[in-house]
């Protein structure tokens, strides 16, 4: 219900901009690439109703996202990347070359060795140098990716007892098209909802299996693996797992969860070590994540925002954020309301606005054509503010059955998750795009009316320490 409530206004606003959008300029291509999608996603849910699936249906599906694939190689033909993308290409071919992780950025200084997130430029570095720097070669790694991550949305919703709504949710994972959009530039999006899609499968697998001491060793394992390398993807998302943590405790009580936490705490351990030592020996000092929480607590202010020192940027970039950090904090203590009301804003922009995807286009040199932008806007837009319904409808036909579906809970933890940390941060749609796997199989059950397996699951899922009398696969 309470993931309901905070999605209602959510979604209006994003209709509005929607709406507001289509008045502003009317684009036949995107308006026809829009109904594309909902005439095939329509037809695939239909026939999945029926159990009679036809091959058009998925043809159609994978013709529009390899279309808007294919558009995302386009728009990077013969221009210079900028923002993120741009670092993060930096990084890699930095590692590439033997620098190791080292970047120069115009906002925030050069020789930067721990602003960015490591994880994601070694994962390009890694196939770069096998693939090449290209284009086509960022698209296969971001669409492996995105395929990865739809697989295990669908065998979360199996093991969940939901198998038709986790393949009709992964259906909508590979040809959702912000995801589409952005699967030819460097981004660590992708890969972070891929460890999140992982997460969620451990905890899945570890709720019906059946936990003897073998195998809570393993799953705490496993766990802890995927949280490490969330952190160093996304860090702003290091802490989400204690927030679904709350959400298992409901399912499974507090002591299995409890020991759950305790397993994965050594495995998460070491995969940040390396990182910490790299950044003790280059820096001087213990870096937990990045170098960037000052500089990004003082960009999250926006007006309100301390401006850059004199001499600033010749001093240690641990030092430059602890000092930007410092001076946003007296900001806040001098006027609360105000950076309460700034923080707000930003988060109300970036949850009624889907357009991430085309930002990093207008952050090229030269940026994206305005003709392109008109006919994407649309396809982006509607599609986010149907998924919103959808997904509003699903939790109120899910309350007045009675029913809850198991992956809500982890999405209101996550989403209480967000809109407690991230303000802190410069917070964009971007920072909220993990949420979006899960409203599809929250929305997928209204569509297919599966209801009875969550029923099911509820009333007869082992409750983790007892033995379960079926199947388990543990193989994760």
């Amino acid at each position: 219900m309470l993931t309901g409530l905070i999605l209602v206004p959510i979604a209006i606003a994003a209709m509005l901009v929607f709406a507001a959008g289509i008045w502003e300029r009317f684009d036949p291509i995107g308006l026809t690439l829009l109904i594309w999608w909902v005439i095939a996603m329509g037809d695939v849910i239909r026939q999945s109703q029926r159990s009679d699936n036809k091959w058009y249906s998925l043809a159609g599906i994978v013709a529009f996202g390899l279309i808007l694939r294919g558009w995302s190689v386009v728009l990077t033909q013969e221009v210079a990347l900028g923002a993120d993308p741009m670092n993060y290409t930096n990084l890699a071919r930095a590692v590439m070359n033997g620098q190791g992780l080292i970047t120069d950025d115009w906002r925030y200084g050069e020789d930067l060795r721990a602003y960015f997130p490591p994880f994601y430029p070694l994962v390009l570095a890694a196939f770069w140098t096998v693939f090449g720097s290209s284009a086509f070669a960022t698209l296969a790694m971001n669409s492996i990716i995105d395929f990865t991550a739809a697989w295990a949305l669908a065998d979360v919703g199996r093991r969940l007892g939901s198998t038709a709504s986790g393949r009709l949710a992964a259906i909508a994972y590979l040809s959702w098209p912000a995801f589409c959009l952005a699967a030819g530039i460097p981004q660590k999006e992708s890969l972070t909802l891929l460890l999140v899609m992982l997460m969620l499968r451990s905890t899945a697998i570890w709720l019906r299996d059946n936990p003897d001491g073998r195998r809570r060793l393993r799953h705490g394992l496993w766990l802890g693996l995927w949280w490490g390398m969330l952190a160093l993807t996304q860090p702003s998302l290091a802490l989400a797992p204690a927030a679904v943590a709350l959400a298992l405790w409901t399912q499974a009580g507090f002591l299995p969860v409890l020991r759950l936490g305790l397993l994965s705490l050594p495995a998460f351990l070491l995969v940040l070590a390396p990182w910490w030592i790299r950044n003790w020996i280059l820096l001087d000092s213990f870096i937990a994540f990045t170098t960037a929480s000052g500089m990004m607590l003082n960009a999250a202010l926006n007006d309100l925002r301390a401006p850059f020192p004199a001499g600033l940027f010749d001093l240690p970039e641990q030092e430059r954020n602890s000092i930007m950090g410092q001076a946003a904090r007296k900001i806040i203590m001098a006027n609360p309301l105000a950076a309460l009301e700034q923080m707000l804003r930003n988060l109300a922009y970036g949850f009624a606005f889907e357009e991430a995807s085309l930002a990093r286009f207008r952050h090229t040199s030269p940026p994206i054509s305005g003709d392109d932008h008109a006919r994407l806007a649309p396809v982006l837009q509607g599609s986010y503010a149907a998924l919103l319904a959808a997904t509003i409808a699903a939790l109120w036909r899910g309350l007045r059955a009675g029913v809850t579906n198991p992956v809500t809970l982890y999405a209101c933890a996550l989403l209480l998750s967000i809109l407690v940390i991230n303000p802190w941060f410069e917070f964009g749609e971007r920072h909220r795009l993990v949420l979006t796997p899960f409203f599809m199989v929250i929305a997928a059950g209204l569509f297919l009316r599966d209801l009875s397996p969550l029923r099911t699951y509820l009333t007869t899922a082992p409750r983790a320490g007892e033995r379960a009398n079926e199947d388990g696969d543990g193989a994760d």
